[in-house]
């Protein structure tokens, strides 16, 4: 009689399925998890490469008399979404020489400084300049908005709610572990 007790696998199908669905759960979650670190990482620059265009001659006309004002002046393509200057070069209108590049400094936002106190009335000015595509900028988007879905999401849980779900859990867990050990599963061998 004790043999049949042992073969007996009512139980333990019941704790498989437990163990199984606790896996699932845990996957699924692990998986969620290093697809939002994965997301969170990425930009539309590290999946497609920037465009990059070249514009040539964009004058400048100074409207006193020196060439550019402390403020700077802002490149016409500056407001292109990804927009990053990889190289200048300014010209003189006047006379056609290049005014030389210890006389202006430039971000990669595409602002023109001047750092001299030569005056130039008018001024050519090419640039290179690398900028986002469209797919990019779909790409930007869908980013920005899962990753900010993920984190609005749980920053407006309120911390009351999400210790309500975790107990909610452990109490399921604890009623299914009971019902897999309910008396009538581990009956005891009868007695002779």
């Amino acid at each position: 009689m004790g043999k049949e007790l042992l073969n007996d696998k009512r139980g333990v199908f019941g704790l498989s399925a437990i163990q199984l669905f606790f896996v699932a759960i845990l996957s699924i979650g692990l998986l969620a998890y290093v697809i939002v670190i994965i997301m969170g990482s990425l930009s539309g620059t590290t999946i497609l490469s920037k465009s990059s265009t070249t514009v040539a001659n964009e004058t400048y006309t100074a409207s006193v008399p020196a060439w550019i004002n402390s403020t700077g002046y802002t490149l016409s393509k500056a407001s292109t979404q990804g927009f990053s200057a990889t190289s200048l070069l300014v010209i003189n209108a006047t006379d056609g020489t290049t005014v030389p590049t210890a006389n202006y400094t430039y971000t990669s936002a595409g602002v023109v400084t001047n750092t001299t106190p030569k005056v130039y009335s008018v001024v050519n000015i090419t640039y290179t300049y690398n900028y986002n595509t469209q797919h990019q900028n779909n790409l930007e988007g869908v980013l920005t908005n899962t990753s900010s879905g993920v984190t609005g999401f749980f920053s407006s849980i309120n911390p009351v709610y999400a210790i309500l779900a975790v107990l909610v859990i452990i109490l399921v867990l604890v009623v299914l572990v009971r019902v897999v050990q309910s008396p009538e599963r581990t009956q005891s061998a009868p007695q002779l």
